[in-house]
């Protein structure tokens, strides 16, 4: 669904998800029941109504003012942010490029649980020291403050993408120097959270409630998996960062002799095993002179295929895009997308080439460092589409790590 924009501020869009609307009219209902349940005696229907949509109005506005704010130091610490999207208790951030510094962090991390629980002091302190005989507004501002002083709460808790985590990590990363650090003890910190999550709920799915024990089972099963995948991307991202073009199994060169006619060129071209070659390099007594397009068939007639040579057609090997096999794995999925062809050439330390590699070669050697061994069939299914197996998206893993700064 298309977001709309309510404003915008240093070039960035504020916006408003439509979901926000389906999820601000629950919660009024949620809070206009309470009211009903609690204080029936004082408000009747139609003001409790008043209390719930008003209080969730107010704390939409609370959220998006200390967004303001955290968007500012964000930016004041070198962020980029493309837009801001708003789903009612809280905001998702596309972020073009992030903070490099671990006190930079810490900063942006520490401002909306403070501003929450300096509205929440404010307001709270409102609403005791009122002497207005507007009853109902005095309940609006004390729940908006109560909420405040729990999305403050909330906002702590070392977990995930929440503030606090960011927080923890951030902090680890400052005194330890290393920004791996944190991340890790961050993602032990939600797999043991998590565990403990999943343990109540099942206690309290056969033992106490069972709706309450199902949703904290379901939320404790799902800290459980995101921890799991975190640690699994983490491994990724040290395989590209670390692993080098040499360790991975190189696809042969099709070699033919300069002196090969068309004839010869054509023979070989029909007994290919792999559909997608369509080079062949060029030797001369074993040295490598060049390379040839199989296309190269069509521009000369078919009477004249043995008389023409290969040689004569030949182009220079450092026409191709090429890597060296000391080249880092994250810098050659970087060359290879900006290929037309999909693959690339590898080359030694004098120029020699050693063999191409392409996607598939790319992403089956990650898998298989993950400890993921796939059927020969799947692997060869790949290979024929020249695509990253799985549906693992490297080249986005790649960007999100310049982004961070970790390359």
């Amino acid at each position: 669904m298309r977001s709309w924009q309510i404003f915008k501020i240093w070039g960035i869009p504020f916006k408003i998800h439509p979901y926000w609307f389906a999820i601000l009219f629950l919660f009024s209902w949620s809070i206009s029941n309470q009211v009903n349940l609690t204080s029936s005696d004082i408000y009747n229907t139609k003001e409790a109504w008043i209390i719930g949509f008003l209080s969730s109005f107010f704390l939409l506005t609370s959220i998006i003012s200390h967004e303001i704010l955290h968007t500012f130091v964000s930016l004041n610490q070198g962020v980029k942010i493309k837009k801001i999207t708003f789903y009612f208790l809280g905001a998702i951030l596309q972020i073009d490029k992030y903070c490099q510094t671990a006190l930079g962090n810490i900063k942006i991390a520490i401002v909306r649980p403070l501003l929450c629980f300096v509205t929440a002091s404010i307001l709270l302190l409102i609403s005791s020291n009122s002497t207005s005989q507007e009853i109902i507004s005095i309940d609006i501002i004390s729940r908006v403050g109560i909420l405040n002083l729990f999305l403050g709460f909330l906002n702590l808790l070392p977990i995930g993408s929440l503030d606090g985590g960011n927080l923890l990590k951030s902090i680890i990363w400052h005194f330890s120097g290393s920004k791996n650090k944190g991340r890790n003890f961050l993602n032990k910190v939600n797999l043991s959270l998590s565990f403990l999550v999943l343990i109540f709920g099942i206690i309290c799915l056969f033992k106490f409630n069972f709706y309450y024990g199902f949703i904290l089972s379901f939320l404790g099963l799902f800290g459980v998996n995101s921890s799991k995948s975190e640690s699994q991307f983490f491994k990724i991202e040290n395989i590209l960062k670390f692993s080098k073009v040499s360790e991975l199994k190189l696809k042969p060169l099709r070699k033919i002799e300069f002196d090969s006619n068309f004839k010869e060129l054509n023979s070989l071209i029909k007994n290919k095993k792999d559909a997608s070659d369509k080079y062949f390099f060029v030797t001369n007594n074993g040295r490598w002179t060049g390379f040839v397009d199989e296309k190269i068939l069509k521009t000369v007639s078919l009477k004249k295929w043995e008389q023409n040579f290969v040689g004569d057609f030949k182009k220079p090997i450092d026409s191709l895009v090429n890597v060296y096999s000391n080249d880092k794995l994250w810098q050659t999925i970087e060359r290879l997308e900006e290929t037309s062809e999909g693959f690339i050439l590898v080359l030694n330390s004098a120029d020699m080439p050693l063999g191409i590699i392409d996607r598939s070669k790319i992403g089956n050697f990650v898998l298989n460092k993950l400890g993921f061994n796939l059927p020969s069939e799947i692997v060869n299914k790949f290979n024929d589409n020249n695509k990253y197996p799985l549906g693992i998206e490297l080249p986005r893993i790649v960007y999100a790590m310049k982004q961070k700064g970790d390359l």
